[in-house]
């Protein structure tokens, strides 16, 4: 072997020049040694599990590091997005039909299989993905099936803006270090933009809350009541509840909506009808025998719910738009100098890795899908 040039080193001095430059790089990178002289573990490896509570109060144990994602919650999908993990998933609930604007702005999702429907599982197809960890809906019955398949499997679900907030940590927890920092700038948004409309609502006299009717289907006829964050978000924005039923998704009849009286009304995309658009759904209402006579359609105060990555009238992470939207069609002279076109922009930019354009943010305001 070739030799380099210079004077030749001990075999003694060698050894103790190694042992000082090992020393360096060990304290450079964090390390230390135990008492018999050995490297300790640093801190910065993941363990190999730890056990996180889920929404029912189980502990369940999950990787220390999450690489393959399950999700049978179709809100959820995109709080796993915002947390770094939309390429993660692959097992969903979800296809590009049902929520096209998540499928645009996380295009891998495209190669996660679907193998749920809201009620039930493919355990064969799951199991064929080898997710790490499967997060799961309370109002389904998938939790008995996955878990004794070996898949962790937390239960998830919230009713409030608080729960919301639990849940984002939750899925941070599970998902790491740079999860849990993205899940507290979320959580930090949320509760600003609440501050500032309620700082403002909370001023509204009850009597001149508006009584906001908010439908989830014309056919059948289906609103969302109190209990509910529909609810939680109607007050938020200045409104009041016009439906005397508790929880969402209530079926309701034409003679309790007349009796209401609504002021509002608010129409979720899950009530357009047929292949209709939003607006075209509301041009409906015009000339319907029932709906035309309703005080809200005659003074046109009905309005479309914005939809983007998910519904943001529904259990996503995009309720921190929909009660400035709600808001400011509410009460337009109070929040003149809101512009829920670019806070949209701003919202997707910081929390869901995507920049959309004004004409894209304009659609999804509108609940109209991509072009």
């Amino acid at each position: 072997m070739r030799r380099t040039a210079g004077p030749r080193i001990s075999k003694r001095v060698a050894v103790v020049a190694l042992g000082v430059v090992t020393a360096l790089v060990a304290a450079g990178c964090g390390g230390s040694t135990t008492a018999e002289g050995k490297a300790a573990p640093t801190s910065s490896a993941p363990p190999v599990t730890h056990t996180v509570t889920d929404s029912t109060g189980a502990a369940v144990t999950v990787p220390g590091t999450v690489s393959r994602i399950a999700d049978s919650w179709p809100a959820h999908n995109e709080v796993v997005q915002m947390l770094g993990g939309g390429d993660k998933i692959v097992a969903t609930v979800l296809t590009p039909k049902s929520v096209p604007w998540l499928y645009t702005i996380n295009p891998a999702l495209a190669q996660a299989k679907t193998v749920f429907t809201t009620t039930t599982a493919n355990t064969e197809e799951l199991l064929n993905t080898h997710p790490d960890v499967l997060f799961n809906n309370t109002g389904t019955q998938d939790q008995a099936k996955t878990t004794s398949a070996g898949i962790p499997t937390l239960q998830l679900a919230f009713q409030t803006f608080d729960g919301l907030k639990k849940v984002v940590t939750t899925t941070a927890d599970v998902l790491g270090p740079e999860a849990r920092t993205q899940a507290q700038r979320y959580n930090t948004y949320l509760d600003a933009k609440l501050a500032q409309v309620r700082a403002t609502t909370s001023k509204i006299p009850a009597d001149q809350r508006p009584k906001v009717l908010h439908i989830y289907s014309l056919n059948p006829l289906v609103v969302d009541g109190t209990n509910s964050i529909i609810d939680e978000w109607i007050t938020a924005a200045g409104g009041r509840n016009a439906a005397q039923v508790k929880g969402n998704a209530k079926q309701v009849t034409p003679e309790a909506i007349a009796s209401w009286n609504p002021d509002v009304i608010i129409l979720a995309s899950s009530a357009f009808v047929g292949n209709d658009t939003g607006q075209q759904t509301l041009e409906k209402l015009t000339t319907d025998p029932f709906w035309k006579n309703q005080p809200a359609v005659v003074n046109h105060r009905a309005y479309v719910n914005p939809t983007g990555g998910w519904h943001w009238d529904r259990y996503g992470i995009e309720e921190a738009l929909q009660i400035q939207w709600a808001a400011k069609t509410l009460h337009p002279a109070a929040f003149t100098d809101l512009n829920i076109v670019q806070e949209t922009r701003s919202f997707f930019r910081d929390f869901l890795h995507y920049n959309l354009t004004d004409a894209q943010a304009t659609r999804i305001v509108a609940a109209q899908n991509p072009n």
